[in-house]
């Protein structure tokens, strides 16, 4: 069987879980439900075996695939109508094209100070000094998401420079903080639009939305940022993916 997929010349861990979604999606949609050995694909993506085991044990611990020992690697078949898995890492722009929808977005950073919450969040004190990024994250051609960085500007690696709006939160701490997020917890809740977002998503007052709040953590438990977010669910929904078993 010749593999449908595009070979990779990078060694890159994201990119190779990237082509092995849009693997999983293809075969699920061709009714295949078993991925070919890691032999294969590691050969057919041009990457390691290392490179292609690790991708496929986040694919699992998302729930998109089953390894089973002695047996193989099987697509979980009521997943696959899953774009947008809360408990997955992925950028709102990449969660609204998975969706069907020509994304985009616009961004945009001040300096600012963090207000209480966030501070107390970050465990720094209130008024400190920090770099926010807004992003409005758009679905053909429509506001769909609205979303903040809160970034504490004693993280900047260049904390007296106005650092460059990132495509998004993870690339942007990476460049500037220079420590990239290890993991991130997120708070979600319902909530009715506050002015300054109903402007930005250019919806009613009664139109609710789902809010999430990410604190995004360094390897060394750390926190970087905080992130909050307001999703329109008229454009993207989200699931959640709970596995039980190891197997």
């Amino acid at each position: 069987m010749n593999l449908p997929v595009e070979r990779i010349t990078a060694d890159s861990y994201r990119q190779v879980k990237a082509r092995l979604r849009e693997l999983i999606a293809r075969l699920g949609a061709a009714g295949t439900l078993r991925l070919p050995a890691e032999e294969r694909l590691a050969a057919s993506l041009g990457v390691s075996r290392a490179t292609v085991r690790s991708a496929l044990q986040s694919l699992q611990k998302e729930g998109r695939i089953r390894r089973l020992h002695g047996a193989g690697t099987f697509i979980n078949r009521h997943v696959l109508g899953v774009t947008a898995n809360l408990a997955e890492a992925g950028a709102f722009v990449d969660l609204l094209a998975d969706a069907g929808y020509e994304a985009g977005q616009r961004v945009s950073g001040r300096a600012t100070e963090l207000s209480e919450d966030v501070a107390t969040t970050l465990e720094l004190p209130a008024g400190e000094p920090a770099w926010e990024v807004e992003r409005v994250f758009t679905a053909d051609g429509r506001p769909a998401v609205y979303s903040v960085d809160h970034v504490p500007a004693r993280l900047l690696r260049y904390p007296s420079s106005t650092p460059e709006a990132m495509d998004s939160t993870f690339s942007f701490i990476e460049t500037h903080v220079g420590r990239p997020v290890c993991y991130s917890v997120a708070r979600v809740r319902p909530l009715l639009p506050p002015p300054h977002v109903r402007a930005a998503l250019e919806i009613e007052a009664d139109h609710p939305l789902l809010f999430l709040r990410h604190l995004h953590v360094h390897a060394d438990e750390s926190p970087l940022a905080v992130t909050v977010a307001y999703v329109n669910d008229d454009y993207l929904s989200f699931s959640v993916i709970r596995g039980y078993l190891d197997q």
